[in-house]
């Protein structure tokens, strides 16, 4: 039976450590998050890849030392150092050749609600274990910038006014209650500018904003979303359609991003919709929220 979650008092949090200076940014940011979101519990995970652990073994073997027990001492004093949370907590060490999978799986069998990942651009490490983890996941991926402020008073929902989208404003407006957050729409459209020289501009514009408008309204109505979320439509002009999102999201001053992990396309679940790609591989100036 699939466990009924009510995300106001009960999220189960996963956090993915590495043992790298990420660690400490995000165990702050997750004690940050438990005093605004309502946590049942929180598990702390490192994955040893199996090919490392044999070689390092090998260094050790002649002074008894365990690789495991060291590597959990450490993840100890991290979270001790770092973690000021009052929610309970357990540490998960895993040995497994494939990290994005070993992080599914337990995300399944603790029945995890949002998992918690560094998304690192001056530190080592890329964004394609965050891109295969998104893919895989059931749960939601929290993906956390070097440089993030503690706060989520302004939330910025990107949508296509798709089904899925309409799910990231019914989960966000749940875990944003306790911070009293506000959350603003945003849909990026464009005319192409081959046309003009055929058609009316001012009129192309007038129309755009007529439809996007009733289209605004039908989405809310379908979904049933509060009135009082303001919608806003820009025309991405030059830009990439990621590009005008991340240049309003930094101009306005956001604290997350949450966008929906699939789009309008109809094609398998196995493949994340273009701009959420993108925006996991671009994204480094705040924390992005990705809903499955």
């Amino acid at each position: 039976m699939t466990r009924k979650k009510n995300l106001k008092t009960d999220l189960r949090i996963m956090v993915a450590m590495d043992l790298s200076e990420m660690d400490a940014i995000l165990l702050n940011y997750v004690s940050f998050l438990s005093k605004v979101w309502g946590m049942e519990h929180i598990y702390f995970i490192h994955n040893i890849k199996q090919y490392k652990l044999d070689s390092l073994q090998d260094s050790f073997l002649e002074e008894g030392i365990s690789i495991e027990n060291i590597i959990d001492k450490e993840l100890q004093r991290s979270i001790e150092k770092n973690y000021s949370g009052t929610i309970p907590h357990t540490v998960l060490l895993t040995t497994d050749d494939y990290t994005e999978s070993i992080l599914t799986h337990l995300s399944k069998e603790y029945k995890i609600d949002i998992l918690l990942t560094g998304n690192k651009n001056e530190l080592q490490g890329t964004g394609a274990l965050n891109q295969k983890l998104v893919r895989m996941m059931d749960a939601n991926v929290l993906l956390v910038p070097e440089k993030t402020r503690h706060q989520l008073k302004k939330v910025l929902i990107p949508t296509d006014f798709s089904s899925d989208s309409a799910q990231s404003f019914i989960e966000t407006q749940t875990l944003i209650a306790s911070s009293q957050g506000e959350i603003e729409a945003l849909h990026v459209y464009n005319i192409p500018s081959f046309f003009f020289p055929y058609i009316n501009t001012e009129k192309a514009i007038d129309r755009t904003k007529k439809n996007l408008k009733e289209k605004v309204q039908q989405f809310k109505k379908r979904y049933k979303l509060p009135e009082e979320i303001p919608f806003k439509s820009i025309d991405r002009k030059d830009l990439s359609v990621v590009e005008a999102i991340e240049l309003h999201a930094e101009k306005e001053d956001f604290d997350i991003i949450v966008v929906s992990a699939r789009g309008t396309s109809k094609i398998a679940s196995l493949f994340i919709g273009s701009v959420t790609n993108d925006l996991l591989i671009r994204n480094r100036n705040m924390p992005l929220l990705v809903i499955n």
